[in-house]
């Protein structure tokens, strides 16, 4: 439903057909919110989508152009500082924009041939590209068959070479698989060699790189190269757990006390000549004398004082068991670069980041600086999944740089000036603040820092345990604002996975379950909240525009009709799951939409998911007046369609209990009568209905 709500219907002839298959590509259609929609805008769409005019895939891509340009105005009126944003960027986006022009639509789509040439070649053998699509979708076989013809004796010596022509043959001859192939061989052609060509002609050259030295790196980096800390610790071992805590028990005791019990009592042969004694011992290494990995040491020792004796530890290595002293720590300290010269010298060699100035030039063009280490920086928080290496960082400025000599190139042709490159612009722009819009939605902070502290100190991340507690602030604010409807309905859905924990003990692990899934409706309540208060003005008559979802009883009313009256119960499913996930805000929404869910699903004969949702409906909601009847649906669907009649019988002996005045007590009564009697009651009442008929 959410769907079918923002999709627009277009027929789009009017924009695309005629005799001269362009037309004018600026001619202004419609604006939503004040901002302009062009035909070029929906030519733009068809050709890098490959969308052909009226399809439910073209109704789709108008829909998703429509709405979106009216989330794109809500945002920058929310967000007036999203414009600076995107002026900055816009600046540093161009060359990425004219490559896409350039290779995608220039060279491969059009095969270096002018718009205007290959709408001139189409009107004229338009017959030979079919009647029912429009020049934008097949714009690149107009661009092949050009190609072939003012290339008639190439193509015959190709498929002379590939000896499927001889001397005698005719042109007709040559089979359309050979022409593909010859085109084919051309674009690679053309992909194999206009980078390099492109960077020779306006001579941009990568910038060397210069690598700290040895020892500039090392006195950057000294905390990279210091030994862990540690313990000079005593012990005394044992194969017996409990002896070993016994002999310890309450006894306070120094040095020459405990040096006493190991060298008396200690199963350790080595250690029990030296009185216990182990020497230093280091976090993240093996104990000496056998005694191997002993990490709870380590964790109990942090916040003690030295001449602290530890509890019974065990040892992960050898399972034996052992009580510490701690005589003193161990602190780290910085290694000598003599100790870790060539391990330096590897690394800058190999791994080691380019740590550079933002200035840092990293490709010149005639021998004038064009690109720096800044533009490295905007692509890494362009693409924050991006992890920033040596290799990475590579790979950007060769990137880069051959964006600059393609977009150089295609200021030289005139692409910036074509409607490819205005639609490009348009939609690159609508994307980026649609990005930085969707960050401000689902990573926003609207509980006080107090509040979010004191959570995290009581519990930690409940969504990710191992997160700390900056990693952790967005997370816990949806702690706070997340429904109890969702959490409650959640965890009755899915019972059987959080059992035996009750609710209170569960909700940890449900909240998490459910987290990403709240974050991502929260967001399509965005996209459909701007889209229904747009603003929308159609200058072309062919545009039809499909309700707007004006209201939450607009969308309700609409799910409903979808159900009681067109009888579509798939549509009406989507709808009302949409409806519950875009208002799980608004309880008394998220209650209808869950109970005609459970309806709709008993309807499509989906039972294990009818009855799960009706449970979460009557224990969600135990107060509602519909709860008794989705108990007893729920009895009833355990025993008529899955045959649990143990879990029926369960559900109707809690039903009589809870509704003991209920219409459907007698109801109950007779499917607990007809479970007790085997199906019995339920066989004699078919033989008498047969009978009578």
């Amino acid at each position: 439903m959410k769907n079918a709500l923002l999709a627009i219907i277009s027929c789009c002839t009017l924009f695309f057909t005629g005799c001269n298959s362009i037309g004018d590509k600026d001619t202004l259609v419609a604006r939503v919110n004040g901002e302009p929609i062009y035909k070029e805008d929906y030519a733009f769409m068809m050709r890098v989508g490959n969308i052909v005019p009226n399809t439910e895939q073209m109704r789709k891509a108008s829909g998703s152009l429509f709405s979106r340009k009216a989330l794109y105005t809500v945002a920058l009126q929310k967000y007036p500082e999203f414009k600076d944003s995107l002026a900055n960027r816009n600046f540093t986006v161009d060359n990425y924009l004219l490559t896409f022009v350039y290779q995608r639509l220039y060279s491969m789509d059009r095969l270096m041939y002018s718009d205007d040439e290959l709408a001139f070649y189409y009107d004229k053998h338009s017959s030979q590209f079919g009647d029912s699509l429009s020049y934008m979708n097949v714009r690149n076989k107009v661009a092949e068959a050009k190609y072939l013809e003012s290339h008639q004796d190439s193509l015959r010596a190709y498929a002379f070479k590939q000896k499927t022509l001889t001397n005698t043959s005719s042109d007709a001859e040559i089979s359309d698989d050979i022409k593909e192939r010859f085109v084919s061989d051309h674009r690679q052609r053309i992909v194999r060699e206009t980078g390099p060509a492109l960077l020779k002609k306006f001579n941009i050259q990568e910038s060397v790189i210069v690598m700290p030295s040895v020892e500039e790196y090392y006195e950057k980096h000294q905390n990279k190269y210091k030994t862990p800390f540690g313990y000079v610790v005593y012990h005394v071992e044992s194969a017996d757990s409990a002896s070993l805590a016994k002999r310890f028990k309450n006894k306070k005791m120094d040095l020459q006390a405990f040096m006493k019990i190991a060298s008396k009592y200690s199963a350790n042969k080595e250690t029990k000549k030296a009185k216990g004694y182990v020497g230093k011992v280091y976090f993240g290494y093996p104990l000496p004398y056998g005694i191997g990995f002993v990490t709870d040491m380590f964790k109990e020792f942090g916040d003690q004082p030295d001449g602290y004796i530890s509890s019974v530890l065990r040892s992960e290595s050898t399972g034996k068991f052992h009580v510490f002293y701690r005589e003193s720590f161990v602190p780290t300290a910085v290694k000598p670069l003599d100790r870790v010269r060539k391990s330096i010298e590897r690394e800058l060699a190999t791994t080691a980041n380019y740590e550079l100035d933002s200035s840092y030039v990293l490709v010149t063009k005639n021998g004038e600086p064009a690109i720096r280490e800044k533009d490295v920086f905007a692509t890494y928080e362009d693409n924050p999944m991006l992890v920033r290496s040596r290799k990475s960082h590579q790979q950007i400025v060769n990137s880069l740089a051959i964006q600059l000599a393609f977009a150089s190139e295609a200021r030289e042709l005139g692409l910036d000036r074509t409607w490819e490159y205005r639609a490009l612009c348009r939609q690159s722009d609508v994307d980026y603040i649609i990005k930085i819009y969707r960050e401000k939605v689902l990573r926003h902070i609207s509980v006080p820092e107090d509040s979010l502290k004191a959570l995290f100190a009581r519990m930690g991340n409940p969504a990710h345990p191992n997160e700390g507690y900056e990693g952790s602030r967005y997370d816990l604010n949806e702690w706070f604002e997340m429904p109890e409807n969702l959490l409650k309905r959640s965890y009755y859905y899915a019972l059987e996975d959080y059992l035996p924990n009750d609710y209170e003990q569960a909700k940890k692990d449900v909240f998490g379950n459910v987290l990403s899934r709240y974050r991502f409706n929260r967001w399509d309540k965005e996209v459909v909240l701007a889209w229904s208060k747009a603003k929308v003005d159609l200058f072309a008559d062919n545009i039809t525009l499909m309700p707007q979802e004006w209201s939450v009883e607009l969308a309700m009313n609409s799910a409903d009709s979808l159900y009681t009256k067109a009888k579509d119960i798939e549509k009406a499913y989507v709808a009302w799951t949409g409806i519950r996930d875009r208002y799980v805000d608004i309880d008394s929404v998220a209650r209808k939409a869950t109970f005609e869910i459970a309806h709709i699903l008993s309807d499509k004969e989906d039972f294990d998911k009818a009855q799960r949702e009706y449970r979460a409906f009557y224990m969600t909601w135990p107060e509602s007046p519909e709860a008794e009847k989705a108990m007893f649906s729920r009895g009833f669907i355990l025993t008529e369609n899955l045959h649990k009649d143990s879990l029926a019988l369960e559900t109707f002996d809690a039903f009589k209990k809870l509704y003991p005045k209920s219409e459907l007590t007698e109801s109950v009564d007779w499917l607990v009568n007809n479970i007790k009697s085997g199906g019995k009651l339920a066989d004699d009442l078919m033989k008498k209905i047969e009978s009578e008929e």
